[in-house]
């Protein structure tokens, strides 16, 4: 019994030390983990923390964060994915569009094991013995950065449609069929990458995500509105100092018929239509080799009279000089010469206003338009309008002559030639000469006659005038017959064959009485007698 006890005493005992024990091991590692817990630093990340497998511990979060940038741009700085489209591997450098959360990084690991006292023992111990490991993965934050690289790496240049083309030769209208192909997704394209990027993959090939591309519609109307020209002569531009404006041949077909051909055929195939071509009359080559070439018609009148009336026509030779006239224009004298005025250079000379002849300004450029008038009927020109002298003209044959009047009477007359004419007049050597130039195409030649259909003769009228004594006379007018006279322009070939004759002017000139004044006035007597000569036989006095 005795025994029993003693051993129950001494389990106790040893129960009791065993406790004692335990209690004092327990405040052992109590006040060991306090000073663990103490041992945290307070501005400092503690020791065995990682951001990215880099050991930012003992480091303040500011240089952390440095720290985590600058392994991020050493380690990312070649960072490129690789893209297989349409066969063909593509490189998509990434670096400009990625970036990385340094600061929240930092952040995350400056708190580690800096919060509740108790708990800091834990955390300083886990990362000494465990290592404490952080990763922040970069990622795109800027969409369109990525697209940018997308474009730079070459990607969206694939685009395997080809439209449909056309070109136009000398005959056809080639059509070149297009081709249905494939393009980038580019948005999907996108997607991709930016889960390749999210999850760290930069090693597996991505296969692009790709579109079907389409081939526009073929308009052939508009097509035949671009094709189309309207066929023009070579000619002269009035508002580019009469420099050529190139011909144009005229282009058009049949769009129905290419409608046709084009949905029949298969994609990639040429069409080839065939052009109606319309050739211009006048090419530019053409126009080169003819303009102002020869001169159709020309004539040359005297000039005479008062140094006024010859300044007049140099004057007015000088103001046509030079004009031209594209083939359908009309060219009026009075519009080239213009009014004339002392302004403009015109003097006073002797012209015929109502049958008498008086001094007006621009007297004496009748002759120059005589001059022109007969240089044109010698080119075959079309006359539009002309008006004969009332009285029959010196300078110039009958029926020749085209008077002018400023708001009046005017000369006028078209070009009918296919090839525009210049005119080309001067006063020289006492005559005024007109020359049209222009382009002979045959050798007809023109003459022109005129046929006097009928002739009424002035009379002789005398006036009595009492300033004049008796037995003189003076010759006021000398009279002039009128004459109607139908002209003909008649034209030959080139043997000399007369090809036709045709009317060209009906004139009718005024006749022109001679007027002479008779003496009226008795003569003055002489107060001094005169001697009575002798009476001779047989001759008889009054």
């Amino acid at each position: 019994m005795s025994r029993r006890v003693d051993r129950k005493q001494k389990e106790r005992k040893q129960r009791k030390k065993r406790n004692r024990l335990i209690c004092a091991a327990v405040i052992a590692i109590c006040v060991a983990y306090l000073i663990v817990c103490g041992m945290v630093p307070q501005k400092k990340i503690v020791s065995g923390v990682y951001i990215n497998g880099v050991n930012v511990g003992g480091m303040t979060e500011s240089q952390a964060k440095d720290t985590v940038q600058e392994a991020f741009e050493n380690t990312y700085a070649d960072a490129a994915l690789t893209v297989c489209a349409n066969d063909q591997d593509y490189t998509v450098s990434v670096y400009n569009c990625l970036s990385i959360d340094a600061e929240g990084a930092a952040e995350t690991a400056a708190i580690y094991a800096h919060g509740n006292f108790l708990t800091r023992g834990i955390g300083l111990l886990r990362a000494k013995f465990l290592k404490k490991e952080y990763t922040y993965l970069p990622q795109v934050t800027d969409e369109e950065l990525l697209r940018q690289d997308i474009e730079a790496a070459g990607l969206m240049e694939i685009n395997t449609t080809v439209q449909t083309t056309y070109e136009v030769t000398k005959s056809y209208l080639v059509l070149t069929k297009g081709i249905t192909g494939v393009s980038v997704d580019q948005d999907k394209l996108v997607r991709e990458l930016e889960e390749a990027i999210g999850k760290a993959d930069y090693e597996t090939t991505i296969e692009c995500p790709m579109l079907t591309g389409t081939v526009d519609a073929t308009d052939l109307q508009a097509v035949y509105d671009a094709v189309h020209t309207e066929k023009s002569d070579a000619t002269l531009d009035p508002k580019n100092d009469y420099k050529i404006i190139k011909s144009v041949r005229g282009v058009s077909f049949d769009v129905a018929s290419a409608q046709t051909a084009f949905e029949k055929a298969a994609e990639g195939k040429k069409v080839v239509i065939p052009l109606d071509i319309d050739k211009p009359k006048i090419t530019t080559k053409k126009l080169k080799e003819y303009l102002f070439r020869d001169v159709l018609g020309s004539c040359s009148t005297y000039v005479s009279g008062t140094s006024a009336r010859v300044s007049n026509v140099a004057l007015a030779a000088k103001k046509i000089n030079g004009t031209i006239l594209l083939p359908g224009e009309t060219f009026s004298y009075n519009n080239v010469v213009g009014e004339r005025t002392a302004e403009r250079g015109f003097q006073k000379a002797p012209a015929y206003s109502n049958g008498e002849s008086v001094q007006e300004l621009g007297g004496g450029i009748c002759q120059v338009s005589s001059t022109l008038y007969k240089a044109t009927l010698l080119s075959n020109l079309k006359i539009v309008e002309h008006h004969n002298h009332s009285y029959v003209s010196s300078y110039i044959g009958i029926g020749m002559d085209a008077t002018v009047s400023w708001g009046g009477p005017d000369y006028q007359f078209k070009n009918n030639t296919d090839y525009p004419i210049k005119i080309v007049a001067e006063y020289s050597g006492g005559q005024v000469t007109c020359k049209i130039y222009g382009a002979k195409l045959d050798k007809k030649k023109v003459e022109m006659t005129a046929e006097t259909l009928k002739v009424t003769s002035c009379d002789t009228v005398y006036q009595d005038d009492e300033t004049l004594e008796k037995g003189t006379t003076e010759v006021v007018t000398s009279g002039h017959d009128g004459y109607v006279v139908q002209t003909y322009r008649n034209i030959y070939n080139g043997k000399g064959e007369l090809i036709s004759s045709e009317k060209e002017a009906y004139c009718v000139y005024r006749k022109q009485d001679r007027v002479i004044r008779v003496g009226t006035k008795e003569p003055e007597i002489s107060e001094e007698e005169p001697e009575t000569p002798a009476e001779e036989p047989g001759e008889i006095t009054e």
